[in-house]
């Protein structure tokens, strides 16, 4: 009986650091993907001084930041903080009435503190002593 509970034991705990270890995986996975296209569209803003010919194809990648984060969120909720997921969620989602109300700068600002929330989305689910602790 002894030697059942330490193999069930065992592999409990495997599969925890197995969860562990795909939820860091994706989550820096989720993020680098998602900060690679937030850099695009902060490029293509020029500093929130959007050509009006480029203006299309950066609705075109705001499109697709949406679409990724609303793929991603789900997944990501189920292992982290909700406040930073708001933080991501909330900045993707005045992206969209920001292009829509053509604001270069002011877009250029939502999406420079979308990368910000990104990243720092990313370093509270690595695994630091301070997060440890």
């Amino acid at each position: 009986m002894k030697m059942n509970r330490e193999r069930i034991t065992i592999v409990l705990l495997l599969a925890l650091l197995a969860f562990c270890g795909w939820a860091l995986y994706n989550t820096v996975t989720v993020s680098r993907e998602m900060s690679t296209l937030t850099d695009e569209a902060i490029s293509m803003t020029d500093m929130g001084r959007a050509d009006p010919d480029s203006f299309d194809a950066l609705g075109q990648k705001l499109g697709e930041i949406s679409r990724r984060w609303e793929e991603c969120e789900p997944v990501v909720s189920t292992y982290s903080r909700h406040d930073e997921l708001e933080r991501v969620s909330s900045a993707v989602r005045k992206l969209r009435p920001l292009y829509e109300s053509k604001k270069p700068r002011e877009l250029y600002l939502t999406l420079n503190e979308t990368r910000a929330a990104l990243d720092h989305l990313k370093k509270t689910e690595l695994p630091t002593i301070a997060n440890i602790l």
